[in-house]
Protein backbone atom coordinates (compact mmCIF):
# COMPACT_ATOMS: atom_id res chain seq x y z
CA UNK A 1 0.00 0.00 0.00
CA UNK A 2 1.38 3.39 -0.95
CA UNK A 3 0.28 6.59 0.75
CA UNK A 4 0.19 9.58 -1.56
CA UNK A 5 -1.47 12.96 -1.22
CA UNK A 6 -1.92 14.62 -4.59
CA UNK A 7 -3.47 17.85 -5.76
CA UNK A 8 -2.80 21.57 -5.45
CA UNK A 9 -2.37 21.36 -1.66
CA UNK A 10 0.01 18.40 -1.78
CA UNK A 11 3.14 18.85 0.34
CA UNK A 12 6.45 19.55 -1.35
CA UNK A 13 8.35 16.28 -1.82
CA UNK A 14 11.82 16.13 -0.29
CA UNK A 15 12.91 13.31 -2.55
CA UNK A 16 13.16 10.52 0.00
CA UNK A 17 11.24 7.25 -0.32
CA UNK A 18 10.62 5.64 3.06
CA UNK A 19 9.48 2.09 3.72
CA UNK A 20 7.28 2.19 6.84
CA UNK A 21 6.83 -1.20 8.55
CA UNK A 22 4.30 -1.67 11.33
CA UNK A 23 1.99 -4.63 12.06
CA UNK A 24 -0.65 -2.33 13.58
CA UNK A 25 -2.64 -0.74 10.73
CA UNK A 26 -3.63 2.38 12.70
CA UNK A 27 -0.11 3.24 13.84
CA UNK A 28 1.19 2.36 10.35
CA UNK A 29 -1.11 4.93 8.75
CA UNK A 30 -0.38 7.49 11.48
CA UNK A 31 3.39 7.11 11.13
CA UNK A 32 3.24 7.20 7.32
CA UNK A 33 0.89 10.18 7.52
CA UNK A 34 3.35 12.18 9.62
CA UNK A 35 6.18 11.41 7.21
CA UNK A 36 4.00 12.13 4.18
CA UNK A 37 2.99 15.47 5.68
CA UNK A 38 6.70 16.27 5.94
CA UNK A 39 7.04 15.66 2.20
CA UNK A 40 8.43 12.12 2.09
CA UNK A 41 7.03 9.39 -0.13
CA UNK A 42 5.93 6.44 2.01
CA UNK A 43 5.55 2.79 1.08
CA UNK A 44 3.67 0.88 3.79
CA UNK A 45 4.17 -2.75 4.83
CA UNK A 46 2.49 -4.65 7.66
CA UNK A 47 4.68 -7.74 7.68
CA UNK A 48 8.21 -9.02 7.22
CA UNK A 49 7.47 -10.59 3.79
CA UNK A 50 5.70 -7.43 2.58
CA UNK A 51 8.69 -5.30 3.62
CA UNK A 52 11.12 -7.56 1.77
CA UNK A 53 8.91 -7.50 -1.31
CA UNK A 54 8.84 -3.68 -1.21
CA UNK A 55 12.65 -3.60 -1.05
CA UNK A 56 12.87 -5.94 -4.06
CA UNK A 57 10.31 -4.06 -6.17
CA UNK A 58 11.36 -0.42 -5.65
CA UNK A 59 14.44 1.38 -4.44
CA UNK A 60 14.02 2.78 -0.94
CA UNK A 61 16.02 5.46 0.84
CA UNK A 62 15.16 4.55 4.43
CA UNK A 63 13.28 1.98 6.53
CA UNK A 64 11.21 3.09 9.53
CA UNK A 65 10.12 0.04 11.52
CA UNK A 66 7.92 -0.14 14.60
CA UNK A 67 9.33 -2.81 16.90
CA UNK A 68 5.99 -3.68 18.50
CA UNK A 69 6.27 -6.57 20.95
CA UNK A 70 9.14 -8.34 19.21
CA UNK A 71 12.44 -6.43 18.98
CA UNK A 72 14.30 -9.55 17.79
CA UNK A 73 11.95 -9.83 14.79
CA UNK A 74 12.55 -6.15 13.96
CA UNK A 75 16.33 -6.64 14.09
CA UNK A 76 15.98 -9.78 11.94
CA UNK A 77 13.98 -7.75 9.40
CA UNK A 78 16.74 -5.12 9.29
CA UNK A 79 19.34 -7.87 8.84
CA UNK A 80 17.27 -9.49 6.06
CA UNK A 81 16.88 -6.13 4.31
CA UNK A 82 20.63 -5.52 4.54
CA UNK A 83 21.17 -9.02 3.16
CA UNK A 84 19.48 -8.05 -0.11
CA UNK A 85 21.44 -6.23 -2.79
CA UNK A 86 18.89 -3.39 -2.92
CA UNK A 87 18.99 -2.89 0.85
CA UNK A 88 22.68 -3.45 1.58
CA UNK A 89 23.47 -0.03 3.07
CA UNK A 90 19.91 1.12 3.69
CA UNK A 91 19.66 3.23 6.87
CA UNK A 92 16.93 2.31 9.35
CA UNK A 93 15.00 3.87 12.20
CA UNK A 94 13.51 1.57 14.83
CA UNK A 95 10.60 2.87 16.87
CA UNK A 96 10.08 1.14 20.21
CA UNK A 97 8.47 1.47 23.57
CA UNK A 98 10.63 2.46 26.54
CA UNK A 99 10.67 -1.15 27.81
CA UNK A 100 13.04 -1.99 24.93
CA UNK A 101 15.62 0.59 26.08
CA UNK A 102 18.60 -1.72 25.39
CA UNK A 103 17.64 -1.99 21.73
CA UNK A 104 20.17 0.62 20.60
CA UNK A 105 23.02 -1.56 21.91
CA UNK A 106 21.65 -4.61 20.08
CA UNK A 107 21.38 -2.56 16.88
CA UNK A 108 25.03 -1.44 17.00
CA UNK A 109 27.16 -2.84 14.24
CA UNK A 110 24.31 -2.74 11.76
CA UNK A 111 24.35 -0.20 8.94
CA UNK A 112 23.04 3.17 10.20
CA UNK A 113 20.34 2.02 12.63
CA UNK A 114 18.77 4.68 14.83
CA UNK A 115 16.31 4.10 17.68
CA UNK A 116 13.46 6.35 18.80
CA UNK A 117 11.38 5.61 21.86
CA UNK A 118 7.66 6.25 22.23
CA UNK A 119 5.95 8.62 22.64
CA UNK A 120 7.44 10.24 19.55
CA UNK A 121 7.37 13.93 18.81
CA UNK A 122 6.89 14.49 15.04
CA UNK A 123 9.76 17.01 15.06
CA UNK A 124 12.11 14.40 16.59
CA UNK A 125 11.01 11.84 14.03
CA UNK A 126 11.64 14.31 11.22
CA UNK A 127 15.09 15.20 12.57
CA UNK A 128 16.19 11.57 12.85
CA UNK A 129 14.74 10.69 9.43
CA UNK A 130 16.49 13.64 7.79
CA UNK A 131 19.78 12.76 9.45
CA UNK A 132 19.49 9.12 8.40
CA UNK A 133 18.52 10.04 4.83
CA UNK A 134 21.12 12.67 4.10
CA UNK A 135 24.13 11.58 6.17
CA UNK A 136 24.33 7.76 6.01
CA UNK A 137 27.82 7.77 4.52
CA UNK A 138 29.14 9.89 7.41
CA UNK A 139 27.52 7.62 9.98
CA UNK A 140 28.98 4.55 8.29
CA UNK A 141 32.45 6.09 8.19
CA UNK A 142 32.37 6.90 11.92
CA UNK A 143 31.12 3.41 12.79
CA UNK A 144 33.92 1.79 10.79
CA UNK A 145 36.46 3.96 12.66
CA UNK A 146 34.83 3.23 16.01
CA UNK A 147 34.27 6.95 16.63
CA UNK A 148 31.21 9.09 17.05
CA UNK A 149 30.38 12.29 15.19
CA UNK A 150 30.94 15.30 17.45
CA UNK A 151 29.64 18.13 15.29
CA UNK A 152 26.92 20.49 16.50
CA UNK A 153 23.50 19.39 15.31
CA UNK A 154 24.14 15.64 15.52
CA UNK A 155 21.62 13.64 17.56
CA UNK A 156 22.84 11.14 20.12
CA UNK A 157 20.37 8.29 20.32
Amino acid sequence: MELHIDGPNAPRRRGGRILVVDANPLSLIALAGVLDAEGFECICARSHPAALKAIESQSQDLVVCDVGDDPEAALKLIDDIHGQAAGKDLPSVLIAEARWAGLEQKAQGRTAVHCLFKPIDPASLRAVVEQALWMPHLIGTHRRRGSRPSHNGWLTL
